[in-house]
């Protein structure tokens, strides 16, 4: 999620205000094919605003429509002043009126891209559908606590239910998990008060590190203007396996949960 922050940062001095004049497409599906309206949606709208919720970015246009962008695994929107070589990885270039021009690349084409003639965000399917943003007000352990008691899933699989929560992967669930001392298997229900409370905590503080050094870099993610981000060399725990615990020394251990590795310090996290 800090990734899709840097990147709505980004854009909004970029390219609010301006004016759609044409919507190019590769024709390949991503995640799921792009709805035939799209370009008709997008054309002669102006964009009024970027929003982010959770790992999708919003492009308000105006008259109301919402354009909804998932980067998947590998997507990168990247802004160009002038038009370019699309190269072959490109699945959608938007053009503005001032010839200025957004390049939507995606070699793995896990992303999504859909627009929407909706008066409400909450109308959007994706949206709708999420749970809490982190970073939104009352995102705290009073707010997470009753949800934890109700749910006997391991904490790690819990935080990364976007149902429940909005924004978190792999990375940064580890991350939070550390800093918060609990283990990644451990059932929810199990936790207290004052670890629900630790736990919220934990999260806000290592999301807005991560927005902070511009998200983490480790192969794909770009901003708009092509650059990466710096957070890979900040973290605490992910990705590092047999190097020593940064708060007790204890060697890094990794492990697979739920086709994802897990990275934990058996002392602090025991």
């Amino acid at each position: 999620m800090p990734e899709v922050e840097t990147l709505a940062r980004k854009l909004r001095k970029a390219v609010t205000g301006k004016r759609v004049s044409e919507v190019r497409l590769s024709g390949l599906p991503l995640r799921k094919p792009i709805a035939p309206g799209f370009g008709a949606i997008l054309t002669t709208r102006t964009i009024r605003r970027i929003l982010r919720r959770g790992k999708y970015l919003i492009i308000e246009m105006e008259p109301k429509a919402y354009w909804v962008i998932h980067l998947g695994m590998s997507g990168r929107l990247l802004y160009r002043q002038a038009a370019g070589e699309a190269g072959i990885h490109t699945h959608a270039v938007i053009r503005f009126s001032d010839a200025t021009e957004l390049q939507y690349r995606d070699h793995r084409r896990f992303g999504l891209m859909a627009a929407y003639e909706v008066p409400r965000l909450s109308q959007v399917p994706e949206i709708g559908a999420l749970g809490k943003d982190p970073l939104s007000p009352g995102f705290d352990g009073k707010w997470l606590l009753p949800m934890l008691q109700k749910s006997r899933q391991e904490i790690k699989a819990f935080l990364l239910d976007q149902r429940r929560i909005a924004g978190l992967g792999n990375i940064y669930a580890c991350e939070s998990l550390f800093l918060a001392q609990i283990h990644p298997c451990r059932r929810c229900f199990t936790l207290n008060s004052a670890e629900a409370g630790h736990l919220a905590g934990a999260i806000k503080k290592v999301l807005k590190v991560a927005v902070h050094h511009k998200g983490t870099t480790f192969a794909d993610f770009m901003d708009s203007d092509g650059n990466p981000g710096e957070n890979q060399n900040y973290l605490m725990i992910f990705q590092r396996e047999g190097e020593g615990c940064v708060r007790c020394g204890e060697t890094v251990r990794r492990f697979r949960q739920g086709n994802r590795s897990s990275f934990y310090c058996s002392n602090c996290q025991g």
